[in-house]
């Protein structure tokens, strides 16, 4: 991951200000709803519906459809890659 790479490197220089260099501190409503940015939520193509997807210690917000399609890739690629997940010891 990006701890592995050299901390002066180029290479992890632009994945970290890729990766983090937009990150927003979110807010919450009196209800302790979440509020997205007009801008995170015009990045996302997100009009009145999102989708959380769980990562492990994260998660992401998605427009629905867009996750949908997401899916379907990821579903395939992972089926592709399956035997180099497994040979990874």
């Amino acid at each position: 991951m990006i701890e592995s790479l050299d901390p002066y490197s180029e290479e992890r220089d632009a994945f970290e200000t890729i990766i983090f260099g937009e990150a927003v501190q979110l807010s919450f409503d009196g209800e302790g709803r979440v509020i997205l940015p007009a801008s995170l939520m015009q990045h996302a193509g997100i009009e009145d519906q999102v989708c959380f997807v769980g990562k492990g210690v994260i998660f992401e917000i998605w427009q629905p459809q867009n996750f949908k399609d997401y899916l379907a890739s990821a579903q395939k690629l992972a089926h592709e890659k399956r035997l180099t997940l497994r040979n990874t010891n």
